[in-house]
């Protein structure tokens, strides 16, 4: 019963993500890295590309706003590509600090942390303190089924323990709200007509990069510097890369599989 209701709320999601408008001129590549914005070439949904390779939905334009104010960094890959990439385990959730929410079934306000906790804004005047006269423009409202991608914690009894723009701060990015391992990136190996996804990518130097076989027979990577073996599927390769510079690689299973790995400072 709870696998399939987490089914259901990412198929919603993805369905509320693809309602998105997007810009007209998003750029079309094949190069991402780890904390791009991500499309598929056939439709609008937006995704933030996570070091764990996975492509993180935002569940409406409310959410991706409080985040970003455009799409003009929006990166396109080629559906194939985009399919290899698997779907994050939870959705990207609203920026701390930027917005209060509530759901219709539940006549509590609540501020956003670290993580998509909530916290309950315990009356009208702290609300008022925390976030102004016009309070009330903040809230947005979360839709049930989005619900389950927040935690409720601990309520806001006083302003001191709650500041909307240090808690802004300290959660500049995605990364940091979902505490992801920013000395990884992981490169998933997709069928012959795929790839590897992505293509090309950019990581800082001592970052470990992982590469998972999503396809279903094995594959290898190989360059100047690393041999993996045979990868059989669902396993996976990592590598240290220790010294900058740009890193060629391929599969000589499927000679027509390559890829690159630049690592800066």
């Amino acid at each position: 019963m709870k696998a399939r209701l987490i089914s259901l709320v990412t198929a919603l999601a993805t369905f509320a993500a693809s309602m998105m408008p997007m810009a007209a001129a998003a750029l079309d590549t094949e190069a991402i890295s780890p904390g791009d914005l991500v499309k598929c070439a056939s439709t609008s949904a937006v995704y933030y590309f996570g070091p764990d390779g996975r492509r993180y939905v935002f569940p409406n334009e409310k959410t991706y706003f409080t985040w970003y104010d455009n799409f003009d960094t929006v990166k396109t890959i080629s559906d194939g590509r985009c399919s290899t990439l698997p779907l994050g385990r939870s959705n990207v959730t609203y920026k701390p600090g930027v917005k209060m929410v509530k759901i219709t079934t539940d006549p509590r306000t609540y501020a956003v942390e670290r993580g998509g906790i909530l916290r309950h804004v315990t009356s009208q005047e702290l609300a008022e303190t925390l976030y102004g006269i016009n309070w009330k423009d903040t809230i947005d409202d979360v839709p049930d089924a989005f619900f389950s991608n927040y935690q409720v914690g601990t309520a806001i009894e006083n302003s001191q323990q709650y500041v909307p723009a240090d808690v802004q701060t300290a959660t500049a990015t995605i990364l940091e709200d979902k505490s992801f391992d920013d000395t990884i990136a992981t490169v998933s190996i997709g069928t012959k007509d795929n790839g590897f996804v992505p293509l090309t990518m950019t990581v800082k130097k001592n970052t470990k990069v992982t590469w998972v076989n999503r396809d279903i027979t094995d594959h290898s990577v190989v360059s100047a510097n690393f041999d993996s073996g045979l990868i059989a599927p669902n396993e996976d390769y990592s590598y240290t890369f220790r010294d900058t510079g740009s890193f060629s690689y391929s599969d000589p299973i499927f000679p027509s599989m390559t890829g690159v790995i630049n690592v800066v400072e």
